[in-house]
């Protein structure tokens, strides 16, 4: 898209500023919470343990088969959560790189301060 201006044409200079260390840190931040998740779903595929059966007895058969299905599915979606967290997180690490990568072939900083 060109800049309109109405006394003819003009030269747009485009600034870039990217803090790489915040968007490393979003992407530790994300890996991190990519590992909460996995042990959210471990811990949930460990529920319901071999006691229960025992405890809610033969009135409880169709109500523990319930929870048993509820508690694997959604174990299911924080394993498939945790995936696309740590999808993202990898992504950021990529992303901050990749302006690494630009600074150094142009010659310049585009990095905000602090990165």
């Amino acid at each position: 898209m060109r800049p309109w201006n109405r006394s003819g044409p003009s030269r747009v200079i485009t600034l870039v500023l990217a803090d790489t260390a915040v968007i490393r840190a979003l992407g530790a931040a994300h890996s991190r919470q990519a590992a909460d998740l996995d042990a959210v779903a471990a811990t949930l595929r460990s529920v319901p343990g071999p006691g229960c059966a025992a405890a809610f007895g033969p009135v409880g058969v169709r109500f523990l088969a319930a929870l048993t299905e509820a508690i694997a599915r959604e174990s299911g979606v924080a394993a498939q959560l945790s995936e696309r967290v740590a999808t993202a997180g990898r992504t950021a690490e990529a992303s901050a790189a990749a302006y690494g990568g630009t600074e150094r072939r142009v010659g310049q900083s585009i990095t905000a301060v602090g990165g």
